[in-house]
């Protein structure tokens, strides 16, 4: 008897349980539109990273907008395309970044408005011309681009953030006359007779003879440094340096590896810090991210090739 009721007991639970369960077909039924929306198909990535060569042509980039839902949209659906220029600081206050923003002329929108065609689930893809020749310097440049529309548009996916750059496949910049620049400060030299060692030795066209730190009654380690005074303010875009060289080859040990560049107005406060860490070449081209004015700039030499406790530079330019 006892084994009877406790079998009654769970077929009736169980049919109770089934009679409970919902009918997910009709969860969505007379709702459908409230769980649909426009957005940015793009802006599912925290960013949409795109990496150019530097050149005369345009480069291109493709936007639009999407729509979604459980049922295909009746009419057709409206949105317009803005660039979001307040979103960069932003964007950067909440992801610890300093991207600056495209620079203006260096994008153009195909369209700054489309439509989502009744029955269709997109628009038609855009153009998004990117001119990298007006990006001025090798980093990431942030350009928000947002959707507005006549119908919801899902906020998490209104905006995509295309981040941009380009670089340069080769140096169109000529180095600065070296002619008024003048050491004003630097850690230590050395006196190396033919070779030089002395701090002029890094600015006399010469790539056989250098500027080295002290080694002979002190060995001072890094960090070793000098700061340029240029005279003037120039738009600096970058650096060469070469480093020493032993039967026309670059030494393999003392040569500059890990570097801080350092740009301002003053030789005392610095505007702009940008760090590279270097292979050992006979000379290295350095693209500053983003170009800079300034008169005045130091290097700080961290570390050196096979970690010696000096350095040497034979030439030290800017463009």
């Amino acid at each position: 008897m006892k084994l009877y009721f406790k079998i009654l007991s769970m077929v009736l639970v169980i049919g109770i349980l089934g009679s409970c369960k919902p009918d997910t077909n009709n969860l969505l039924s007379g709702n459908e539109d409230s769980y649909s929306a426009v957005y940015m198909p793009q802006a599912v990535n925290k960013q949409a990273i795109y990496t150019f060569n530097i050149s005369a042509q345009p480069e291109t980039i493709i936007y639009g907008a999407n729509f979604g839902g459980p049922n295909s949209n009746s009419t057709d659906i409206d949105v317009k395309f803005e660039p979001d220029l307040a979103l960069v600081n932003t964007y950067n206050a909440a992801n610890f970044t300093q991207y600056p923003v495209m620079p203006e002329g260096s994008y153009k929108l195909e369209q700054t408005s489309a439509i989502i065609p009744s029955g269709k689930t997109s628009t038609n893809p855009l153009k998004l011309s990117i001119y990298t020749d007006k990006l001025d310097g090798v980093g990431a440049y942030l350009l928000p681009l947002s959707i507005k529309s006549n119908y919801r548009v899902k906020e998490a996916l209104r905006t995509t953030y295309f981040l941009v750059s380009a670089k340069y496949t080769s140096n169109p910049f000529a180095d600065f006359d070296r002619s008024n620049w003048s050491v004003l400060a630097f850690s230590s030299d050395e006196n190396e007779n033919a070779s030089g060692g002395r701090i002029q030795h890094a600015f006399d066209g010469n790539v056989n003879t250098f500027w080295s730190t002290a080694w002979r009654n002190t060995k001072p380690g890094p960090p070793h440094f000098v700061t340029i005074d240029m005279g003037t303010a120039r738009k600096i875009h970058g650096f060469k340096i070469a480093g020493r060289l032993d039967n026309g080859q670059p030494r393999t040990t003392g040569n500059p590896k890990d570097i801080i560049i350092q740009t301002g107005n003053d030789g005392i406060n610095w505007t702009y810090s940008q760090a590279v860490s270097l292979q050992n070449l006979a000379e290295s081209t350095i693209y500053l991210n983003y170009a800079q004015t300034a008169r005045y700039f130091k290097i700080t030499i961290n570390s050196s090739q096979s970690d010696n406790y000096l350095t040497h530079i034979a030439e030290l330019n800017a463009f």
